[in-house]
């Protein structure tokens, strides 16, 4: 077998992986009625986005959307993200919560596009 494929494999089992975890997350923030901060605090807390690493992305748009993400949940000085959440404006809140939404219709277009090639 060519090495292309297992890889390929791989990086389309990891990103229909993430399509799911971003899927969840997008109808748990579009379900709840609360502050955009306590919609993304619970996100956070109740789907499995935080367990969505950097390498479940290929290199390039995917993964540098994702990581920007992170890192406006995800602070150096603290990394608790409830914490980091609970001190954004509702327009920073806003503004990760579009970022979800976005990184999850690229994710799946991603996947089509991929499965289209096949």
């Amino acid at each position: 077998m060519f090495p292309y494929v297992k890889d390929f494999a791989t990086m389309t089992k990891s990103l229909s992986r993430c399509a799911e975890h971003l899927r969840h997350a997008v109808r748990h923030l579009a379900n709840s009625s609360s502050t955009p901060q306590a919609k993304l605090t619970n996100m956070y807390k109740d789907t499995l986005f935080g367990s969505t690493s950097e390498g479940d992305f290929p290199d390039g748009y995917l993964r540098s959307s994702y990581l920007a993400i992170k890192a406006l949940v995800i602070k150096a000085d603290e990394p608790q993200a409830a914490v980091n959440i609970a001190g954004m404006s509702d327009e920073q809140a806003l503004e990760v919560i579009g970022r979800i939404c976005v990184l999850s219709e690229a994710v799946a277009y991603e996947l089509g596009r991929q499965s289209n090639s096949l």
